[in-house]
């Protein structure tokens, strides 16, 4: 169903007995006009000479938005709102249009309506008022709950990594993070990442079964002592697993810092931190790559305390250059 606007409003059938006209029913259709609903009600319909049945049907049920039928003590002893609420003409009804129904005097609904949710009032104004505005809300298309607000930070991570569920990967990220900051893998700093990782929104539950996760995966290493980490390190395997997440450009970093070994190699005993500036790479990605690269033969590299030197460069590596 279409939802009608000020120039086109959705219009509803009232459906009822005579008896409930003057104290409720026409109450009800001034309220829903107030409202931005156009009711039909016979009253104000049907002129002298029109074909009932016809305008009824034609111009009535077959035309409205809703169909509002009004079920009282009055209304249930009708033949003609029998009729209107047979089994064949509630199915006719809901397949081209939405059936409210409005039980008044706490009378026991016709079983062909049993199956719809209905609106319980009364004859007084209030009643009045409370049913309009609620036909109006549905007419409208109002949703009565509560805003939805956004999702949490933890919901809206885009990233992922092959077998870690949304909150693994939120703590590897943030730990990956905290190592690129600190140019270093070990000895991080667990509470600032914690407290950034619980930023997110996720239970303490969720991080604490997240560290035993990448503790048991070999993604990161956790000392315990009494009851709070001691030492909280990334692996290497960690930092390869979740360095693109954090830092998306890693891979052109890798191929600026080959190309410097290859064409013009760092000769001071500061290789990171000299092939860092020339890069604009962050000191920890140089030293990660540096250490892939001796693994594989690439380059010779010594490491001491607040040095790095690099003895030699295969030809080989070259072939790394895209």
């Amino acid at each position: 169903m279409q939802v009608g606007h000020a120039e086109n409003p959705p219009k509803a059938f009232l459906s009822h007995a005579s008896e409930d006209k003057v104290e409720f029913v026409e109450p009800l259709a001034r309220k829903l006009a107030e409202l931005g609903v156009k009711p039909w009600l016979d009253k104000w319909e049907i002129r002298p000479g029109d074909r009932l049945v016809q305008r009824l049907f034609d111009e009535g049920l077959d035309t409205a938005d809703a169909v509002v039928v009004v079920v009282s003590n009055h209304s249930v002893t009708k033949e003609w709102v029998r009729e209107e609420l047979d089994a064949a003409t509630v199915r006719r009804v809901n397949e081209t249009t939405r059936l409210i129904p409005v039980r008044l005097d706490e009378v026991t609904m016709p079983s062909p309506l049993l199956h719809i949710a209905w609106i319980t009032t009364d004859r007084s104004p209030e009643g009045v008022t409370h049913t309009a505005q609620r036909i109006a809300e549905t007419l409208h298309g109002h949703d009565p709950g509560p805003a939805v607000g956004p999702r949490p930070a933890y919901a809206r991570i885009s990233a992922s990594i092959p077998g870690l569920t949304t909150s693994d990967t939120i703590l590897l990220t943030e730990t990956v993070r905290e190592a690129l900051n600190a140019g270093k893998l070990m000895l991080l700093d667990w509470p600032a990442v914690r407290s950034r990782v619980e930023q997110t929104g996720l239970s303490e539950q969720a991080v604490n079964e997240s560290l035993n996760m990448l503790a048991e995966g070999d993604y990161i290493n956790v000392t315990i002592r009494g009851d709070r980490i001691d030492q909280f390190d990334l692996t290497r395997y960690g930092y390869d697993e979740g360095v693109a997440s954090v830092f998306p450009g890693v891979e052109e970093h890798h191929q600026a810092i080959i190309a410097q070994l290859v064409n013009n190699p760092p000769t001071s005993n500061q290789i990171i931190e000299d092939l860092a500036e020339r890069t604009a790479s962050p000191a920890l990605v140089v030293d990660q790559l540096l250490r892939d690269l001796q693994d594989e033969g690439k380059v010779s590299v010594s490491w001491t305390m607040g040095s790095s030197r690099i003895h030699s460069v295969s030809p080989t590596l070259r072939r790394r250059l895209s």
